[in-house]
């Protein structure tokens, strides 16, 4: 192998899930597993770690204690790496004060549970009039200092089915906040279903890079987007978008992070969890082998 893919988002065998893909439910619905049946497939198919939303998170510890959480990551050998979601940084003053107990409560489960990194979005719907971007790349900014002071990172996503905030927004933000604690998250659905998707990582460094979250889609979107979101994603191969080119792209910036996958779909949902993990993992690592071809 070249010296030029040493260390890079393409040759890395490490593999995590992204929180939604392994719930066994749609969002919004009850999870289906446990979270020791979760971490037991993992293991069992040679994965490294999950995402936890806060939601879950602050239930489990409502009922168990923290070492409880670490003695089952440690049995597994399956660790939490990223915490979602995080709204509310974007507010303005008149709306503060809400959005920093929650951020603040958040920053503390996300400690006490170890896991590094703390998933954020923003989200404003057709009609919502949004700040400027040097406006709500200051509040990022503020609100990535007060993660800083927790010993937190944090990851920027966008939603393409919430179209105002898009990938270019997210992306300018994280270049005018330049926090060495953020990065942008790319979601290989969103990023491909958003028009500013592919062109807003090209302004980025590998360092400005926070995740890639695998997943893969047919060129035309469906009538129903927001359950294509939800539940009609594709591996990734088995779609029609560039995945090979996006992963050429962010290997030769030289992005070194650990695959994530999240494939959010009915047919995956339906099978086995630990047959979801392995046929995700899977078109993971193959669309990994076929972008180093």
């Amino acid at each position: 192998m070249s010296e030029r893919y040493t260390m890079t988002l393409l040759t890395r065998t490490d593999l995590s899930f992204a929180y939604l893909q392994l719930t066994g439910s749609a969002w919004q619905e009850p999870v289906r597993y446990t979270l020791e049946e979760r971490l037991a497939a993992l293991a069992e198919n040679n994965c490294v770690s999950m995402g936890m939303s806060v939601e879950e998170l602050e239930a489990f510890l409502a009922d168990h204690s923290a070492d409880k959480l670490r003695g089952l990551l440690a049995e597994y050998g399956v660790r939490l790496h990223e915490l979602e979601v995080l709204f509310g940084w974007n507010a303005g003053p008149e709306e503060s004060g809400p959005a920093l107990e929650s951020e603040s409560r958040l920053f503390e489960l996300a400690v006490l549970a170890g896991i590094p990194t703390v998933k954020s979005c923003a989200v404003y719907p057709t009609g919502v009039e949004m700040p400027p971007t040097e406006v709500l790349a200051e509040r990022f900014g503020a609100m990535c200092d007060r993660a800083a002071a927790r010993g937190l990172s944090i990851s920027l996503e966008a939603m393409a089915v919430m179209p105002g905030f898009t990938y270019q927004v997210a992306s300018d933000i994280i270049v005018a906040a330049d926090r060495p604690n953020a990065g942008l998250l790319i979601d290989m659905w969103h990023l491909f279903r958003d028009p500013t998707g592919v062109g807003s990582v090209d302004q980025l460094t590998a360092a400005q890079i926070a995740a890639v979250e695998f997943a893969d889609a047919p060129r035309t979107p469906s009538p129903d987007v927001m359950n294509e979101v939800l539940s009609g994603r594709l591996l990734p191969g088995d779609g029609e978008c560039d995945v090979t080119g996006l992963l050429r792209t962010l290997d030769a910036k030289g992005v070194d992070v650990t695959p994530c996958a999240e494939v959010l779909s009915a047919d995956l949902r339906a099978l086995p969890l630990s047959e979801n993990i392995a046929r995700t993992a899977a078109a993971v690592r193959a669309s990994l082998e076929k972008a180093r071809g």
